[in-house]
């Protein structure tokens, strides 16, 4: 016998939603007798949790490690958008918090960090693996793996007690380049002129737009800086590992090394492949180990798929607002710019926007909660006008809380301006400090408009309204007006740094007209007062504000917009209340290096740096004839 059964059910979508759904009829034979079956055994409340405290016991014989998968760029600032508004990314100080939660998680026993496709510069390394050093000095063993090292990502390593490479895999350490950029033959070529004028005689920002390669001036700063950096480089390994200097170097020289080699040199401890770490780390802990997958992230809300309702609500949550203390973190990463900033033209190093800053500065002044700020910096100047805005709105804060600098990779120019508007001032070892100068000047084109077949017709009222003019270099009296102009900007430069650290530096000429140093040499010369890390200037701006440990929090300003904020055409919280900026459609949020794929070039991440700084000053200098900035971007490969 057969009868047709209509079968329904409910589908509970994770307490946010519920639909019905009817599935067809389908025929199932009817025994006209019931078939003795054995009734099923359930198991009893008792037994349910006796079988519970069995797998909680066995859980907690396993060795937790937490395992941290560094597999993309570590930023500086965490992006300005966020799907959910979230800030799991890889940033500097979301690293570097996972890392202090593993030392004093008393149930983690090691730490074990992969960084296949990892990307970071000389200063977060450093970072990094000091984190990791004081992980090992604690007691815990930690881990580093890679199936293969680049310079930065091995000094990462050599924080830890036991390094590994795949056995097949390779070093690469051919030591420290500083690039600049030359464009004077080109220009030469297409009927360019640049005509400059520069304050500070080691300053050398003009020179790539003036000249076909560095002066004698520049050349020494670059070369005694270069040095000051390989030897930190090889400092810092031979200490962390262990090995003479001299051995160091010659790993070095040799630029690529086979595994083998690079575990008879001591440069790392086991050759294996990722799929047996788990037994590595078994033998080496003495037990079977529990890896702690996507360690210290913050767990994200599940996204409820059949409900639109759910998914529009979470994209657009923001952080629930505390009312416990704070410390203030703003990012200054990239070249400086008047007004709002945006992300560059290569969206490499992206920009400081004077208006940007101005108002985060205003949201953490006015924020109660907030005791302290710390203002991270990485940047080679920019916009003097945009680097006295910042420094004004510092000098402000400053009266009202302790304001902290972190210097990363460098504070040139005008970073260092803004740098000097804090009450302190920390560097990393390896960062580059000063450029105390100015630069400034336009471009003549009349060669390129003839060439090109373009004529122009001028007409004027005042004695200079031909100031900038395109067609024709600057008369004698106007070079002077110009040069003037620079010299005045170059002194009120010089008169900020005073203000604020007058008590320090003693001798204001040995420090500017445009000469740059090593963090180490600025601290010793008064322009920094501390070598540390972000983690150091944190612990600083808790300090000042009388904030134990523990009863703070760090707040990122401005938090990143989310979709829902982007789809109501509102702007992040440090955006004009007047007008809104909307993202651009070359922002990474939506494509990454636009132009460049349009031209159909691929260039490394140091070189898009580079060429994307200078691009950006030849921009600013079209808008902004006066410049604080350097001209080079430093590259560890």
């Amino acid at each position: 016998m057969y009868e047709s059964i209509l079968l329904a059910g409910r589908v509970v979508g994770r307490g946010l939603a519920c639909a019905t759904i009817l599935f067809a009829s389908v025929c199932v034979a009817k025994p006209t007798t019931a078939p003795a079956t054995k009734p099923t055994s359930f198991p009893t409340p008792a037994e349910v949790i006796e079988k519970l405290k069995a797998a909680s016991a066995e859980q907690a014989k396993l060795i937790q490690v937490a395992y941290i998968d560094l597999n993309d760029t570590v930023a500086e600032a965490p992006p300005d958008f966020s799907w959910t508004g979230s800030n799991n990314v890889h940033t500097l100080h979301s690293l570097l918090e996972r890392l202090r939660q593993a030392k004093e998680d008393k149930e983690v026993e090691a730490v074990l960090v992969t960084l296949n496709g990892a990307s970071m510069s000389l200063a977060q390394a450093q970072e990094l693996r000091d984190a990791l050093a004081d992980i090992t000095a604690d007691g815990k063993k930690t881990f580093v793996y890679a199936d293969a090292y680049d310079t930065t990502t091995y000094i990462l390593a050599t924080g830890a007690s036991d390094v590994c490479l795949l056995a097949g895999g390779d070093m690469e350490m051919p030591g420290v380049g500083i690039e600049t950029m030359f464009y004077k033959g080109l220009f030469d070529k297409v009927g360019v002129k640049a005509d400059y004028v520069q304050i500070g005689e080691f300053k050398g920002a003009e020179e790539p737009f003036t000249r076909t390669g560095a002066s004698e001036p520049l050349k020494g700063e670059l070369t005694r800086l270069t040095d000051a950096l390989y030897k930190q480089i090889v400092s810092g390994i031979a200490e962390h590992r262990k090995l003479p200097e001299a051995k160091v170097s010659d790993a070095i020289d040799q630029a690529i090394l086979t595994g083998a080699d690079a575990k008879k040199r001591g440069l790392v401890d086991h050759l294996t492949d990722a799929d047996d770490l788990r037994e590595l780390l078994a033998d080496k802990l003495g037990g079977e180990v529990d890896l702690v997958q996507d360690y210290g992230l913050k767990e994200e809300d599940e996204i409820d798929l059949s409900s639109p309702f759910a998914i529009f609500s979470l994209l657009g949550k923001k952080p629930e607002a505390s009312d416990k203390k704070k410390i203030a973190i703003i990012y200054a990463d990239g070249v400086i710019v008047d007004g709002e900033a945006g992300g560059g033209l290569l969206d490499e190093g992206g920009q400081v926007g004077s208006a940007n800053i101005r108002r985060a500065v205003r949201i953490a002044d006015r924020d109660d909660t907030v005791k302290a700020v710390v203002i991270r910096i990485d940047s080679p100047g920019g916009s003097a006008l945009a680097s006295e805005v910042m420094w004004q709105s510092v000098r402000r804060l400053a009266e009202d809380k302790p304001v902290i600098i972190s210097i990363g990779s460098m504070a040139a120019s005008g970073g260092y301006y803004l740098a000097s508007a804090g009450d302190v001032i920390y560097a990393d070892p390896s960062a580059i400090v000063g450029s105390i100068g100015v630069v400034g000047g336009k471009f003549v084109l009349k060669d390129l408009y003839d060439k090109i077949g373009l004529s122009t017709e001028i007409y004027t009222r005042g004695g200079n309204a031909d100031l900038f003019s395109s067609n024709q270099p600057f008369t004698d009296k106007q070079r002077a007006m110009v040069t003037n102009w620079m010299t005045e900007t170059y002194k009120q430069f010089t008169s900020r740094i005073l203000e604020t650290r007058g008590d320090k530096i003693k001798d204001i000429d040995k420090i500017a007209r445009g000469r740059i140093f090593l963090a180490a040499d600025a601290k010793a010369l008064g322009m920094v007062d501390e070598l540390g890390g972000l983690d150091d200037a944190i612990a600083s701006a808790a300090e000042e504000a009388e904030l134990e440990p523990g009863s703070y929090e760090i707040r990122v300003i401005p938090a990143p917009r989310t979709l829902m904020d982007l789809l109501r055409g509102e702007a992040s919280e440090t955006a004009s209340p007047i007008r809104t900026k909307q993202m651009p459609l070359g922002s990474k949020a939506v494509q990454s290096n636009p132009l460049l794929s349009l031209l159909g070039v691929t260039l490394d991440a140091p070189a898009r740096r580079l060429l994307g700084q200078q691009l950006q000053t030849l921009q600013l200098l079209q808008q902004r004839p006066v410049l604080l900035v350097a001209p080079y971007v430093v590259t560890v490969r």
